[in-house]
């Protein structure tokens, strides 16, 4: 079984997202305001094609400020447009978003090895 990308990982974070902030860069290099943004939003730019570089917090971060226990830090700039720093909250730690990750593999794989007229009625659940 192959081990997740950074890549593959902060797309399912998007897609499980509890909240995303985004704070576009001024020409100086600081941050404007934070601005409400989505998961979708931010994958579409992901796959675009844009220059990322990713982070995620080990351990919970219990706050009354922050909406969940886990976030990513992504900065990314795609084509000419000017750098985001985006913020990702999650509930999901990143031990577990691997194992979601594994286990859809899993079940992409089990799907793919099924005749064509058997993979219609599902039993390897959701991918």
């Amino acid at each position: 079984m192959d081990e997740p990308a950074s890549t593959d990982l902060l797309l399912l974070a998007c897609e499980l997202a509890v909240k995303v902030e985004s704070k576009p860069q001024r020409r100086d290099g600081t941050d404007a305001a934070a601005y409400a943004s989505s998961g979708p939003t931010l994958a579409r730019r992901i796959q675009a094609g844009a220059q990322l570089s990713a982070s995620c917090n080990e351990a919970a971060v219990e706050s009354v400020l922050s909406p969940a226990p886990f976030h990513w830090d992504v900065s990314l700039q795609v084509g000419a447009a000017r750098r985001t720093n985006y913020r990702v909250w999650l509930r999901e730690s990143p031990r577990q978003l691997e194992a979601l990750w594994l286990e859809r593999q899993k079940a992409r794989e089990l799907r793919d090895s099924l005749p064509h007229e058997q993979r219609r009625k599902k039993p390897w659940g959701p991918l």
